[in-house]
């Protein structure tokens, strides 16, 4: 996606590495990150979804709470980041900006949190939609700093910066006429194979408005076309104008021939599906050359067993005979 304030085409999305949590979690859950010996905090949920139209002002709740044995000052921080990797991986974004899926300067939040030793804050927040928000996902994060020396709008790229901050994703989804549309850009298994586990690969790239969460299976059929595994697939959120890779695994060991793997995911709200399909090999031809070879060596073994009972016994005859030919000479004088 294009981004030109600050020359990136990627998604601005709500998460951060010290989340120890990513977009393409499938179900909310809650975490918890020390930041030292003395000092813990939780963030609840790690995911807050939204929706509205434009004009309209949200209301909503996050909590914060202090895992710690002494009474903390949050600061809190309301920012973008992007995702401009394969995996998912989070980048914050220091500067502000005015991209399509900016999020950040619709949120009012607390500037500060304090929070006593092992209590729960209630943290009040707002989301105004303005009335020229465009339809589609409009992500951002908001985070709670232990040290109030930090300022909430310093997001240097440090890991001792990052590891401080715990916050929750924020999604918003504006109403209005949205695209949702997947193409999967890379779908392989190796080739050929010997033994499993074999391990499957794709790349599914958003061409969406919001944030889709693709789900389904791969569907494995041997070489008389006869279904022998279904593969279930979860990629998590793909954000829009990016591209995630995924991985999955059929456990089989053994097999002999030709097999098709045929990718099935459902996504979106109208039911939409991306397909692929690809062949490969799996077949223990090693194994099958040993055996080829032990067998063929126990033959030969046999054959040349036999031969040589042959030889003697043809040499036992021919000794039996002379010694008959010499007794009838003897009976003959």
């Amino acid at each position: 996606m294009p981004a030109p304030k600050f020359n990136t085409k990627a998604l601005f999305f709500s998460v951060t590495v010290a989340l120890a949590f990513s977009a393409f979690l499938p179900v909310p859950y809650s975490i918890a990150t020390p930041v030292s010996a003395q000092s813990a905090v939780t963030a609840v949920p790690p995911r807050l979804i939204l929706s509205g139209k434009p004009g309209e002002t949200i209301s909503a709740q996050l909590k914060v709470r202090n895992e710690s044995e002494t009474a903390q000052t949050y600061v809190v921080a309301v920012d973008d980041f992007i995702v401009s990797d394969k995996a998912g991986t989070p980048i914050p974004v220091a500067e502000n900006v005015s991209g399509r899926w900016s999020l950040k300067s619709w949120i009012t939040s607390p500037d500060m949190i304090p929070v006593d030793a092992n209590t729960t804050q209630v943290v009040n927040i707002k989301v105004k939609i303005p009335l020229t928000a465009l339809p589609g996902g409009h992500y951002a994060m908001l985070t709670y700093m232990p040290n109030p020396d930090i300022k909430p709008g310093d997001l240097k790229k440090t890991a001792s910066l990052i590891g401080q901050r715990v916050g929750s994703l924020i999604y918003v989804t504006v109403a209005g006429p949205i695209t949702e549309k997947i193409n999967v850009t890379r779908f392989s298994i190796p080739q050929f194979s010997e033994k499993g586990p074999i391990n499957i690969e794709g790349t599914l790239e958003s061409l969406s408005d919001v944030h889709v969460s693709p789900k389904g299976s791969i569907t494995i059929t041997d070489p008389l076309n006869t279904k022998v595994a279904d593969i279930a697939v979860d990629t998590g959120n793909i954000f829009p104008e990016t591209s995630r890779d995924f991985v999955s695994t059929w456990n089989q060991k053994w097999g002999w021939g030709r097999y098709r793997a045929d990718l099935n995911l459902a996504y979106g709200t109208v039911g939409a599906v991306a397909t692929a399909s690809v062949f490969f090999w799996l077949f223990p031809i090693r194994l099958v050359i040993y055996s080829l070879v032990a067998i063929i060596s126990i033959l030969t073994i046999i054959t040349l067993l036999s031969q040589r009972n042959k030889r003697h016994q043809e040499q036992l005859e021919k000794e039996v005979s002379e010694l008959k030919e010499e007794l009838n000479k003897l009976e003959n004088k």
